[in-house]
């Protein structure tokens, strides 16, 4: 269902050509909305969005029917410089016109083939090059830079480097000219070929760097108010007047606008919200057509009121300036800012996590521990069992000597061969099944006896030891 509305609309977009065409935008050059008939050529303005006003019949040049679609929203315009000229846009096709509304000429300047599958893309003017950033088509999003090439009368593809977005589709998107930069966020990944990536919101904000050609991260959207106001609502209306996005509240509403937020992109994305109080509200015609009855001009933000259809005398402009909204309105914080609470959950976590994770090893090593004291009973003898306590007891006083272990047995009586083997047995028992269960190879430090060259002395390894005694 989130999906049908621009599926719907790429396809009435790419059928209509067997209709009437026409198509309406504003000019933010004139602050008139402007209007062309195809099937008469006029081309009509208006200040309010009623009534039309003709302004005469258009000369066409290298414009084919054929190639025309109708559309009374995104169409862009973008005056240029030094010229009666302006470049003229129409969503979803990457056609290029040129208008002269002194003149009367439009003109389609470029060869591009039409594709379609850049609808709801970021379409800018920036030194006196088109751009055209992201888009939606054939049943997914897109993240493809492109800028026209007015000699080669064609869109080139820009590659870019660093943290790149998914997808640059049906999110906050504006090119910020005073700063000379692209911002994109909350951008909709979309492919519906893929059930695990039917719509995926990426809350990642973006910015682009043209001279480096290279995108870097600014954080996340971390407000939940702005966030709600994002994930709701697939058609959402926004404004950029190249400072302050102008977040418009219209999920299904017929006419009043309840809140609107604000954010400052040159101000760390401060946002603020403010409450309609039922004075923007919007009636008649305007009611479905954003476009109409929303614009911004810069530092003023404009809606049109009709209360009366059916007479076009009723129909007004109103005018409220940024600085106003502002001031009316409550601080809600950084986009980027992470609440309160979620730094003390995100500790808590933390702290819980390693917590387990401290019980979790400390459980484990008493487990370790009685493992190996118990395999120490199953594999040691009676009497290498005695010799171990008899060296972890004796360990601070030093080394043992060969005298003292058979004295320790009872064994002096004993021949000294007897003797010998008897230690000889015994240590060579001890030291393999040592091995076996600590995985170390020196488990005993051994030297030759200073009273009695022929005899030597015995002492655990430190860290043999260690492990011993903790047991």
């Amino acid at each position: 269902m989130r999906l049908g509305y621009y599926i719907l609309s790429l396809f009435l977009l790419i059928h209509v050509n067997v209709l009437a065409h026409s198509i309406e935008w504003f000019s933010t050059s004139t602050g008139y909305f402007y209007k062309i008939d195809f099937e008469n050529s006029q081309l009509s303005r208006t200040k309010n969005g009623l009534p039309w006003m003709n302004l005469g019949e258009l000369t066409f040049e290298n414009v084919k029917n054929e190639d025309l679609i109708s559309a009374n929203y995104a169409v862009k315009e973008f005056k240029i410089e030094h010229s009666d000229w302006s470049y003229l846009l129409i969503p979803c096709t990457n056609q290029v016109y040129q208008i002269n509304k002194k003149q009367l000429i439009l003109k389609r300047i470029d060869e591009t083939y039409f594709r379609g599958a850049n609808c709801s893309s970021s379409i800018f003017y920036r030194n006196g090059i088109l751009y055209s950033f992201g888009g939606y088509g054939f049943g997914t999003s897109s993240n493809i830079l492109t800028k026209y090439n007015a000699e080669g009368k064609e869109w080139l593809n820009i590659q870019a480097k660093g943290n790149v977005p998914p997808a640059i589709s049906m999110g906050l998107t504006a090119y910020v000219s005073s700063q000379d930069k692209f911002i994109t966020m909350g951008n909709h990944q979309i492919n519906e070929t893929d059930l695990n990536r039917l719509d995926v919101l990426d809350w990642n904000m973006y910015e682009y760097n043209f001279e480096k050609s290279e995108f870097t991260s600014l954080g996340k959207i971390e407000l939940e108010e702005i966030k709600s106001f994002l994930s709701k609502d697939l058609i959402r209306y926004y404004l950029f007047n190249g400072r302050y996005f102008f977040l418009l509240d219209k999920s299904g509403r017929k006419k009043n606008f309840d809140t609107m937020y604000i954010i400052d992109v040159l101000d760390d994305f401060k946002t603020y919200c403010w409450k309609n109080n039922n004075r923007l509200v919007v009636e008649g015609p305007y009611s479905g057509n954003f476009d109409k009855a929303f614009h911004v001009n810069g530092d003023t933000l404009i809606w049109t009121n009709l209360s009366n259809q059916s007479s076009p005398s009723t129909l007004k402009n109103h005018r409220m300036m940024v600085n106003d909204l502002l001031r009316e309105s409550e601080y809600v914080g950084k986009l980027g800012q992470i609440p309160w609470y979620q730094s003390i959950l995100e500790g808590s976590v933390i702290l819980v996590s390693l917590g387990f994770l401290l019980i979790a090893f400390f459980l484990y090593q008493k487990w370790k521990k009685r493992r190996l004291a118990k395999n120490l009973k199953i594999m040691l003898g009676e009497n290498e069992k005695m010799l171990l306590d008899f060296l972890i007891l004796n360990y601070t006083t030093g080394n043992i000597s060969g005298h003292q272990i058979i004295a320790f047995f009872g064994k002096h009586k004993s021949s000294p061969e007897s003797q010998r083997q008897f230690r000889a047995k015994m240590f060579e028992n001890l030291t393999k099944s040592l091995r076996l269960l600590l995985g170390k190879e020196q488990i005993l430090d051994v030297h030759t006896d200073e009273k009695d060259q022929r005899m030597f002395t015995y002492r655990l390894n430190a860290e043999v030891y260690q492990i011993l005694k903790s047991l």
